[in-house]
């Protein structure tokens, strides 16, 4: 009886904890102090003051801005190169046992290519605005070498398709698999860098967490 009673006081401590994070917190803090610390690091609240329709009416006038136009076709891309390379080429070129071993590949590559590409673009011993440049230069100069080298061999799988009357599915014991896995490969790693580098360029244009939240929107649209 002692146990239920002490879990009782438990959840009642629970349910009527107070956080700022709660839309009927009475806790007393002020907005833009450091609330948690993870890490040791102080993570500062920043709640948006505006209606649902003012922070719309925000996200669609950044829409037209040209900072975003001039980013629009990156953002474009993210979203548009993916129902090719593993819907089509994938189905078309790799057995049905063989597509879920593709499918790790790319996305095993997704997360090298984050973890590098997001180490090299916040490299803090070159900090300077022309040093940032260069590395977000760099960056984009990888992306297209890499990404064009995963269409060139798709190419190839695709001019091969066209002159084969019989099917062209590769099957993960053949040796041929590896030119169409090198494409999947080059495009996981292409996927994750421009991925990474559309939301370093995000953190990097502005510093609100209210433009933040409205670019990711754009981006995500």
């Amino acid at each position: 009886k002692k146990d239920d009673v002490l879990d009782r006081r438990k959840d009642l401590e629970m349910t009527n904890e107070q956080t700022p994070l709660s839309a009927n917190s009475g806790a007393e803090y002020t907005r833009g102090e450091p609330q948690l610390t993870e890490n040791g690091m102080k993570i500062r609240e920043e709640l948006s003051s505006y209606s649902w329709q003012q922070e719309a009416q925000g996200t669609l006038n950044m829409f037209f801005t040209k900072r975003m136009l001039c980013l629009s076709p990156l953002f474009f891309y993210t979203g548009f190169n993916q129902p090719y390379q593993q819907a089509t080429f994938g189905n078309r070129f790799f057995t049905r046992r063989t597509i879920g071993a593709e499918l790790i590949i790319f996305h095993l590559m997704e997360i090298v290519g984050a973890i590098i590409t997001g180490r090299f673009l916040d490299r803090e011993d070159h900090a300077s605005d022309a040093n940032r440049r260069k590395r977000a230069t760099a960056c984009l100069a990888a992306f297209m070498v890499i990404n064009c080298a995963g269409n060139v061999l798709a190419a190839m799988q695709e001019y091969a398709a066209n002159h084969h009357t019989t099917q062209m599915a590769h099957d993960i014991a053949d040796l041929s698999v590896v030119s169409p896995s090198l494409a999947f490969a080059c495009w996981g790693f292409a996927d994750a860098q421009i991925q990474v580098y559309c939301y370093w360029l995000m953190g990097s244009f502005y510093s609100s967490g209210s433009d933040h939240s409205r670019a990711v929107g754009w981006y995500k649209c």
